[in-house]
């Protein structure tokens, strides 16, 4: 069996490169990369420079989606106003309502990644989101975020020295989420300062932190492998073998999505 080949989104930043002058790079965090490789995949790198009417094309050619973290998805494609200040003087992870240039939405990534949801969706194809990815998944099935998560008693976001911290995170019994992790009780870290505040449509909440927040969401569709995570499990997929798990069984999603798809082509 060939491996599966896994788009993987990501950012375009203005970097400091070779020069004294800033270019525009597009990158991706080398843990999601590592984290396809080592459990069988091939990751292939997307950017919303492709535009969204290539979406559905691109998407046919893949066996499964990784949307990973990132910037704040911008409140338009939840039809709300912005309610935070981005600002180029703050340094490390800002305060509520107040927040780095980094965090800034880039709605023509969001309407990108939106257009390449859509279009997995429509195939069954495999998806698995990240932080900014989970959050993203759920606004294209409908639902809205918290611009900024309530603070009662569970650190979400990186602190302002850059640590970041640990939480317990609850699992459903006899969710597809259990059936992967293996446990109903494991540590996770999160780094972002928005989460899930309405569950989209074709959506179950199925991992909560012990504040309440929704960390985990799987499709309502038995058939279609879709799994959302606020956490980093990329971060920390070496420490505890749950967030592993997850990776393994979208590859092996991924890789019976190839195997489906071609059988369904011999057939033809």
């Amino acid at each position: 069996m060939r491996k599966p080949i896994i788009g993987i989104t990501s950012n375009i930043d203005s970097i400091n490169a070779m020069s004294n002058s800033s270019d525009e790079f597009i990158f991706v965090r080398t843990n999601y990369t590592h984290a396809i490789i080592e459990n069988g995949g091939i990751p292939i790198i997307l950017n919303s420079l492709i535009g969204n009417e290539d979406a559905s094309a691109i998407v046919e050619r893949l066996d499964g989606i990784l949307f990973i973290g990132g910037q704040d998805v911008d409140p338009r494609c939840y039809n709300e106003d912005c309610k935070i200040t981005y600002c180029e003087s703050i340094v490390g992870s800002g305060t509520p309502y107040n927040r780095p240039l980094r965090d800034k939405p880039n709605y023509e990534r969001d309407c990108f990644e939106i257009s390449l949801y859509n279009a997995a969706k429509k195939l069954k194809m495999p998806v698995l989101g990240i932080c900014r990815g989970y959050q993203l998944i759920n606004v294209a099935e409908g639902g809205s975020l918290h611009q900024e998560i309530p603070i009662e008693g569970v650190l979400h976001t990186i602190l302002p020295n850059e640590t970041i911290p640990t939480h317990e995170l609850l699992i459903h019994e006899n969710s597809h989420a259990h059936e992967i992790f293996g446990s109903t009780c494991f540590l996770t870290c999160s780094i972002h300062h928005q989460g899930i505040k309405h569950i989209g449509d074709g959506l179950i909440a199925t991992g909560f932190a012990k504040d309440g927040l929704v960390e985990v969401v799987e499709s309502r569709d038995p058939e279609h492998f879709v799994i959302g995570v606020q956490g980093h499990p990329e971060r920390i997929c070496k420490q505890y073998d749950e967030h592993n798990s997850l990776f393994a069984a979208f590859i092996d999603a991924s890789k019976e999505y190839d195997k489906r798809r071609y059988h369904e082509i011999d057939a033809k």
